[in-house]
């Protein structure tokens, strides 16, 4: 007598089994998604999810040196900045992930690249969220009219990778990796096994025919893209596509990159007809006045391979409340608390009765140490109500006590501030013997101390 089988159960989010039903997922919390599944005939449960693998011939293994030697020719997205961005263009067979919070521009920005890259063969458009008549409307405001753009509302990954096989287009844009499904998963769109196992598919088709798909992908609520792990350790190249919707500036940023350099950024600019690129950025992120004000400095930071002049800027009020506050934009909270601390242990300044606001101007915004100097020293002058030259630079990482450590890539970071105007800098004691005498035009002053400054 056949022994008889227990009914077996799976989550339709995460994809994990079990031998008995319940309300909530045990392992990714979510409820009413176990439904039971049926069993094979050999009495094994069979998970939709991850099937026997089929049998395969193994290709044959190259040497290494020819390997490197075999150089592909990228294809240009029509944005200089966005190609530097990609590590000189986009790579044939390679898999990006664009990223970014709704109503920022991602579906613009990949309609611009398409309208561009059209013009050299054909662009494969899919979009699971937008029916082709909602994205013409878009396309006539942009003044995209090419007969090279291919629309398709296919959401089926298995169809879309043989669409990619009989079309062979230029690039595919897949709008959303979340709308998208593999019909022999009974889990819905969105939920982890779905994603992971629609971009495998993806990545196996951008491979196997050499063709680079571009999946745009949302943010959640914690700012990170949905279902991050599973999508961003498969692709080539992840992008964030980030701004304010109070302002006009959207930024691009790189990463993750297989083919180029991280943290690269590309600048555009929303205007009634997409996106423009932003070519002149050397003083996007400064002030256009020319006028000495107290708790304003000017400094530069690495985004990517390539130096940025920003302006830090504070204001120090005496506090109304009981306890004084300590608000940044754009910068990094922790480090104006303990920059704070610095200045009043080593320069005297009583800020515990203080009000301190920090800001970047611009909307950037940024995390880096060698920001430390001039957001004490933007500090300090607020307090002081000392005007602070605006030809003068601060670089420079603070430590408890009040020292000065090097940073890195000081020359690149001299040459952007000595390109907006800067004639004197204070830089760290131990970069002073890397670029001493490299940049006649500037008057360099080591500091080993935050007392140094002259505050």
């Amino acid at each position: 007598m056949a022994k008889k089988q227990l009914p077996q159960y799976q989550c339709k989010s995460c994809g994990d089994s079990f031998v008995r039903w319940a309300g909530k997922c045990p392992t990714c919390g979510e409820w009413n998604q176990i439904e039971e599944v049926t069993n094979t005939s050999s009495g094994r449960f069979d998970s939709p999810v991850s099937g026997k693998p089929k049998d395969r011939k193994y290709t044959d293994p190259k040497s290494i040196g020819s390997v490197v030697s075999d150089v592909h020719t990228r294809t240009y997205t029509g944005f200089s900045e966005l190609d530097l961005v990609l590590g000189g263009g986009i790579v044939p067979g390679s898999l990006v992930l664009v990223g970014g919070e709704p109503g920022v521009g991602k579906s613009t920005l990949v309609l611009e690249i398409a309208k561009n890259i059209a013009e050299e063969g054909k662009v494969l458009y899919i979009s699971g969220e937008e029916s082709a008549s909602q994205i013409g409307l878009r396309a006539k405001r942009m003044g995209v009219t090419s007969e090279n753009i291919l629309l398709s509302s296919e959401v089926y990954a298995e169809n879309i990778s043989q669409m990619i096989s009989d079309l062979h287009p230029k690039v595919v844009f897949i709008d959303s990796i979340q709308t998208i499904l593999k019909e022999s998963l009974v889990n819905q769109a969105g939920t982890i096994t779905q994603l992971r196992e629609s971009s495998q598919i993806f990545l196996e088709t951008a491979k196997r025919t050499s063709v680079p798909i571009f999946l745009i992908g949302h943010i959640t609520k914690e700012g990170q893209i949905a279902g991050p792990k599973v999508l961003e350790h498969l692709v080539d190249t992840v992008l964030y596509f980030e701004g304010d919707r109070f302002n006009y500036y959207r930024i691009l940023r790189a990463v993750k990159n297989r083919f180029g350099a991280v943290g690269d950024t590309a600048i555009f600019e929303m205007v009634s007809g997409g996106l423009k690129q932003v070519l002149d950025r050397h003083r996007l992120f400064i002030s256009p006045e020319s006028e000495e004000r107290s708790g304003s400095v000017l400094s530069s930071v690495m985004e990517g391979s390539r130096a940025i002049s920003v302006e830090v800027q504070a204001l120090v009020t005496k506090s109304s409340y009981g306890q004084a506050r300590r608000m940044a934009e754009g910068l990094d909270n922790r480090r104006v608390i303990l920059l704070s601390a610095v200045l009043e242990k080593y320069l005297g300044f009583p800020l515990s009765e203080s009000d301190i606001f920090s800001n970047l101007a611009g909307g950037l915004s940024i995390d880096e140490p060698s920001l430390d100097l001039a957001i004490a020293a933007s500090i300090a002058s607020s307090f002081k109500d000392k005007p602070v030259s605006r030809e003068m630079g601060f670089l420079g990482e603070v430590g408890l006590s009040g020292e000065v450590r090097s940073v890195g890539q000081i020359s690149l970071r001299l040459k952007e501030l000595a390109g907006i105007g800067i004639s004197k800098v204070y830089i760290p004691q131990g970069n002073f013997k890397e670029v001493d005498g490299l940049f006649p035009s500037l008057e360099l002053t080591p500091v080993k101390h935050l007392q140094e400054l002259g505050f």
